[in-house]
C-alpha cells in the first residue's frame, strides 16, 4: 500500500519547486494564484504581528553556562535536519564536551505534553508515537538524553537536572521556535534551495529568506554560495556504513549479503526518492513503496505488503526502522535499516569546532 498523495498538494509542490525544465506555473490559473498570494500576505502580516507580540511580552529565554546550536531549515518538509543534527553532536562529544538534544516531538504525544527527557537506556520501553521518530532515532543514535516538548526553554532546563556540567545543547529543527534564544545558527538547504522564494501557502518558505548572514554556519547540498564563503559547507552523500538487523542487530556489509534477493524498499520520509535513489547508486534491485511521512500505521503496512508479495528482505531508512522495534511483527525478522551518517572533511570538522566555540 503505497502513500495516497494529495493530488492539490503535488500539484502546489511541483508549483513551489518548479524548473526551467519543468514548468507548472500554467498548472494554476490566475484566480488561485491570487488567491495564494493573499494567503502569503496574512501570513507574512502574522508573523510580523507574533514578532512583535514575542519581543515585547515573551522574549526567548538565554540560559547561562550552556551554547545552544539551533539546526533547521527555512522550507517545510524534510531537508535533512535530523541527520546534521546527530553529525554536529558527535562531532562535538568527540572534543569532550557534555551535549544534550532537544526535539519538538513532531507528531507525537509528547508535542502536546509535558517536557520529558528521553535516556537511550529506556528506548526499549519507549513507543517512538510518544516521542517522536526524530527523537527516539537521536537518542538511539547518538546515545544522548534528549529533551522532547513544544517548549525548548523548558526542554533546557530539563536537561540541565539530568546533565550536571551540561556544555552545548543543539535543537533539532530549531530555527522558528520562539521560547530559548541561541548562540549558534545552523541552516540546512537541500538540492532544492528555496523554491519561488515566496512564503507559505504561495511558495514552501517558513519564514521570508532575508539576510543569510544571520545564520553562522549553512550546511547544503548543490547550491551557489552567496556569502561568506568560509561558512558554507557542502554536504556530500551520506556514507552507508552498513545495514542493521532490526532483530539480531547484526551489522553486515549491504552490498555482499544482498546479492540475488527479492528487495522490498520503504521509505516514509518527507523525500522517498533520495532513499531509492541511494539504493540504487549501490546497484541494487528492489521494489519501491512510499510511504507517509510519520505514518503511524507505517509497520503494519509494510507487513502486509512484505507478506502479499513474497519478499525475502526489507530495507528501510533508519527513521522508519525506529517503528518496529517495539512491535512484534514477522517482517521485522527480515528488516533491515541502512545506517547512515554525515560527516565533513577534518578540517571542516576542526573549523566548526573553532566556530561553535566562538559563537
Amino acid at each position: 500500500m503505497s502513500v495516497r498523495e494529495n493530488p492539490f498538494s503535488s500539484r502546489l509542490q511541483a508549483f513551489w519547486f518548479e524548473t526551467a525544465e519543468a514548468p507548472s506555473r500554467s498548472e494554476f490559473g490566475l484566480p488561485l494564484r491570487l488567491g495564494l498570494l493573499l494567503l502569503e500576505g496574512l501570513h507574512r502580516l502574522g508573523r510580523r504581528v507574533y514578532a512583535l507580540k514575542t519581543r515585547l511580552f515573551s522574549p526567548p529565554k538565554r540560559v547561562a553556562g550552556v551554547h545552544v546550536i539551533a539546526v533547521g531549515n527555512l522550507i517545510v518538509g524534510g531537508a535533512g535536519k535530523t541527520p546534521c543534527t546527530q553529525a554536529i553532536a558527535e562531532i562535538l562529544g568527540e572534543q569532550g564536551l557534555k551535549c544534550g538534544l532537544i526535539s519538538r516531538g513532531y507528531r507525537s504525544a509528547a508535542e502536546h505534553g509535558p517536557v520529558r527527557v528521553i535516556l537511550p537506556e529506556a528506548l526499549p520501553n519507549t513507543m517512538p508515537e510518544e516521542i517522536g521518530d526524530e527523537a527516539w532515532l537521536l537518542a538511539w543514535r547518538t546515545g544522548l538524553p534528549v529533551a522532547v516538548g513544544k517548549n525548548r526553554a523548558e526542554g533546557l532546563e530539563c536537561l540541565k537536572r539530568e546533565i550536571p556540567g551540561l556544555e552545548v545543547a543543539i535543537l533539532d529543527d530549531g530555527l522558528q521556535q520562539p521560547w530559548l534564544a541561541t548562540d549558534t545558527r545552523v541552516l540546512i538547504i537541500d538540492e532544492r534551495g528555496f523554491g519561488n522564494a515566496h512564503l507559505l501557502p504561495y511558495g514552501p518558505l517558513r519564514e521570508p529568506i532575508g539576510d543569510l548572514i544571520r545564520f553562522d554556519w549553512v550546511l547544503h547540498r548543490e547550491q551557489e554560495i552567496l556569502i561568506r564563503p568560509d561558512h558554507w559547507i557542502e554536504i556530500g552523500p551520506l556514507s552507508v556504513g552498513a545495514l542493521k538487523g532490526l532483530k539480531t542487530h547484526d551489522l553486515i556489509s549491504a552490498t555482499a549479503h544482498l546479492k540475488n534477493q527479492r528487495l522490498l524498499a520503504v521509505a516514509g520520509v518527507a523525500r522517498p526518492e533520495r532513499f531509492f535513489d541511494e539504493l540504487t547508486a549501490m546497484g541494487l534491485n528492489f521494489d519501491a513503496l512510499p510511504l507517509a511521512d510519520h505514518d503511524p500505521g507505517l509497520a503494519d503496512r509494510v507487513e502486509q505488503r512484505w507478506r502479499a508479495g513474497g519478499y525475502h528482505l526489507v530495507l528501510m531508512t533508519e527513521k522508519d526502522a525506529v517503528k518496529f522495534f517495539r512491535k512484534d511483527l514477522e517482517v521485522s525478522r527480515h528488516a533491515w535499516a541502512l545506517r547512515q551518517s554525515i560527516r565533513f572533511l577534518p578540517n571542516i570538522e576542526m573549523k566548526m569546532i573553532h566556530g561553535f566555540k566562538a559563537s
